[in-house]
């Protein structure tokens, strides 16, 4: 990045020159820009997680180039992949898709959205509504953190590397209505309650809290209620496991 030119943290005309979109044409020197480094839509209320972008080959005439991560193009057939590899997308107007094709066009800053099903979702879509949401599908974020008093944990687990990870465990164990999850410290709680409103309404680090959808039932597990971790159900990964004081 250097001094008179939009940063790549720009969504419009990065790399360009700050007097670029001066004149009447607002002409970036391409017709759309796809990134995944500026803020998305829902930033200001939720920790939402980068996107992926793969552009599909072989590239069509309408690709200019990739800058600093970033990707542009004139209108065109060019498609591009946007994904979520662990979460779903945060923007309503993508309707819970894991993952979408984006073609530059019809109109100049303005991008048509496929799902992976064919369904053509809008042709008006900006290039900052790809931000992923930080808890995977069937789970809603709320924002905040519990004091320990307002919730009864079902285990602690760790050397948990991804959210959707945290998401099967939740969904294995025994009435799991919403779990806690750090990234950074490869933490995953469970907790039996269903969580709308925690006692305080910032957060701590990345921690996040998912609870399921209100139209998700728990699960029963079967399994004896003072077996808490369910070794016997885990995925193939292994997990370090704290009991709950059951006493």
């Amino acid at each position: 990045d250097y001094w008179g030119y939009c940063s790549s943290l720009c969504s419009y005309c990065g790399g360009s020159p700050i007097t670029t979109r001066d004149g009447q044409e607002e002409s970036c020197g391409y017709d759309c820009l796809l990134g995944a480094d500026w803020d998305m839509v829902g930033y200001d209320k939720a920790p939402l997680l980068k996107p992926t972008i793969d552009v599909s080959l072989p590239k069509e005439a309408n690709y200019i180039a990739e800058k600093g991560g970033q990707h542009q193009l004139n209108i065109g057939p060019q498609s591009v992949t946007i994904s979520c590899p662990e979460t779903k997308f945060y923007d309503p107007a993508l309707q819970q898709e894991t993952s979408v094709n984006v073609n530059c066009g019809p109109q100049k800053y303005r991008l048509t959205v496929t799902s992976e099903s064919g369904q053509i979702l809008g042709g008006e879509f900006k290039n900052d509504q790809f931000g992923c949401d930080p808890c995977p599908s069937s789970y809603s974020y709320v924002p905040g953190f519990l004091s320990t008093e307002d919730f009864s944990s079902n285990g602690i687990f760790y050397d948990v590397k991804k959210v959707q990870d945290c998401k099967t465990l939740c969904e294995v164990s025994c009435h799991c209505q919403t779990f806690d999850y750090s990234k950074q410290q490869s933490r995953c709680q469970l907790i039996k309650e269903l969580i709308t409103k925690p006692s305080f309404s910032s957060s701590i680090g990345d921690y996040v809290l998912c609870a399921k959808a209100e139209d998700e039932e728990g699960l029963s597990c079967g399994i004896n209620s003072k077996t808490r971790c369910f070794a016997s159900a885990l995925p193939p990964a292994a997990y370090n496991c704290q009991l709950p004081d059951f006493n």
